[in-house]
């Protein structure tokens, strides 16, 4: 079975939001972590989107969930709920 056929793993998913927010240049460490008090703006937070799309499928981490919940472990639940890809992981 591959990468994108395994199921991933509410760990995995979160290091993979830790990962891009990171790269993004915000100062998460973990799911308890708030994306805007880390330092994220509404481009920062565009970008996350956008990375989520590309990844996970149009709509997994909606706009309006990420302004409303913007813990980590929220976003990491949001993705979850809304990927299309029912939690394939990214290459």
């Amino acid at each position: 079975m591959s990468e994108k056929e395994n199921p991933m793993v509410p760990e995995a998913l979160l290091a993979w939001v830790v990962d891009e927010c990171r790269k993004l240049g915000l100062r998460v460490s973990g799911g308890e972590d708030d994306f805007f008090e880390a330092g994220g703006t509404s481009l920062t937070a565009v970008k996350l989107i956008d990375r989520a799309e590309r990844d996970f499928g149009d709509d997994s981490l909606p706009p309006d969930e990420l302004f409303t919940e913007s813990r980590i472990a929220e976003i990491v639940a949001s993705i979850q709920r809304n990927s299309k890809r029912a939690g394939a992981v990214a290459d």
